[in-house]
């Protein structure tokens, strides 16, 4: 695999991976199932301010990580399937894109599950502001790798600093959420 695949699949792949690292809990039918039933975006809290959240309320963080981590879950264990496909799938450029082209998909449906989230925490609240600026960016990302004339071999300066950028905040969230899971979660 050529290192710009190796980039933008590690952009797209990560971005719906952010969290791996952050809980070890399993993925069963009934959190899947939990993960699905959330709220839409626009019953979401995702814009409340940190002044308007409780802070170091073990409860509200325990309450608030219970609900990002199932949604965290279900996200992972539809990432690593796709990363291993993509994976198997180096060599034909066409199938990779279709991958990561469902990779975008399960990004826009994790940030809508966790946009739709009503937090009561600043700490997570602020975790999952940092989550939506990752989506985000994957997001433009694979707008940039799928627009007309982009290439492959030589991908523009934007794409280069934006894929370094997206790397550097799911590291950050990672060690966040990780440092929180330790602390509060069960």
């Amino acid at each position: 695999m050529n290192i710009f695949n190796k980039i933008l699949l590690t952009s797209f792949i990560s971005a719906s991976l952010i969290l791996t690292a952050c809980t070890e809990k399993k993925t069963t039918d009934s959190t899947q199932k939990s993960a699905e039933a959330q709220p839409s975006v626009s019953s979401g809290n995702w814009q409340a301010k940190a002044s308007e959240l409780s802070s170091i309320n073990g409860t509200d963080i325990k309450a608030d990580l219970t609900q990002l981590n199932l949604i965290v879950n279900q996200s992972n264990h539809q990432a690593t399937q796709l990363r291993d496909e993509a994976q198997s799938l180096a060599q034909d450029p066409d199938k990779l894109k279709a991958v990561l082209s469902q990779s975008n998909d399960i990004q826009k449906q994790t940030q809508e599950q966790i946009m739709g989230l009503m937090l009561k925490s600043a700490e997570v609240q602020d975790i999952r502001t940092q989550m939506i600026d990752s989506l985000m960016i994957s997001q433009k990302l694979f707008e940039l790798s799928t627009a007309t004339g982009f290439n492959m071999t030589a991908p523009s300066d934007e794409f280069k600093q934006l894929a370094q950028r997206s790397m550097a905040t799911q590291q950050k969230i990672s060690a966040e959420l990780d440092a929180l899971n330790k602390q509060y979660a069960q």
